[in-house]
């Protein structure tokens, strides 16, 4: 079986210079069968897309700048427990593997991010670098489409 994947998602709307992070899942699906795995990702997309057209105001997705994304747990606990749209701070790295892959999650400090990641094993794995990147977003979850 395919897992199934929280995405996080970090955009940022050029004209106004605010940054939205979108919470979205793509379903499990069956190894055997990659109709079922197209059909996963697809439903993804398309609800990213949904939340991506709110965000923008209906002019289209080309006031969005796409920062990165992680299909991981993040640092803290706060981006998993939240259900509904809400302002915070949080912070990233981007990875050695290159645009768009990012770590990312809630902390008090900069330190307190850094020993989270730190102490993750399968984040440290994904090897970030760079000094984190300190900003606030509007958290969008699928929970305020649906």
């Amino acid at each position: 079986m395919g897992a199934e994947l929280t995405i996080y998602s970090i955009y940022r709307l050029t004209a106004e210079n605010r940054h939205f992070l979108l919470r979205t899942v793509q379903c499990e699906y069956s190894n055997a069968s990659q109709a079922a795995e197209d059909a996963a990702v697809t439903s993804e997309q398309y609800l990213r897309g949904q939340m991506l057209d709110k965000i923008s105001g209906g002019f289209g997705h080309a006031g969005l700048e796409f920062i990165g994304e992680m299909q991981n747990y993040p640092v803290g606990d706060a981006l998993n427990a939240l259900n509904e749209s809400s302002v915070l701070e949080i912070y990233y790295s981007v990875t050695e593997f290159g645009h768009p892959w990012v770590v990312l999650g809630t902390a008090g400090s900069e330190e307190e991010f850094l020993s989270g990641l730190n102490d993750d094993e399968d984040l440290s794995r994904l090897n970030p670098i760079g000094r984190p990147i300190k900003i606030t977003v509007t958290f969008v979850t699928e929970n305020d489409f649906l």
